[in-house]
């Protein structure tokens, strides 16, 4: 598991708006997002704002955990090289 940042705020739609505290926020799209338990929460559907100040949007799994979620709170994601290998191989043939 890797910090991903901590909330800023919560959209009208539910989405989290979280502070980017990792490099290349650009390769992280689509990636799982958990909680401080380790639970998993959503996943990772854009990156928005400036170069130098990333943010991160989290559509969440369950929209009625957004009522709960208080700005501040810090979340993780977990790499796509930490997941699971997938069974099989396509592709290239020998």
């Amino acid at each position: 598991m890797r910090k991903l940042g901590r909330v800023e705020q919560v959209t009208r739609d539910g989405n989290l708006i979280i502070i980017c505290e990792t490099q290349e926020p650009s390769r992280i799209i689509g990636l799982p997002v958990y909680d401080e338990e380790l639970r998993k929460i959503g996943k990772i559907v854009d990156v928005i704002g400036r170069v130098e100040e990333p943010r991160i949007v989290v559509k969440l799994e369950n929209p009625e955990v957004a009522s709960t979620v208080k700005p501040g709170t810090l979340y993780y994601y977990k790499p796509a090289s930490e997941e699971k290998p997938r069974r099989g191989r396509r592709g290239r043939r020998r």
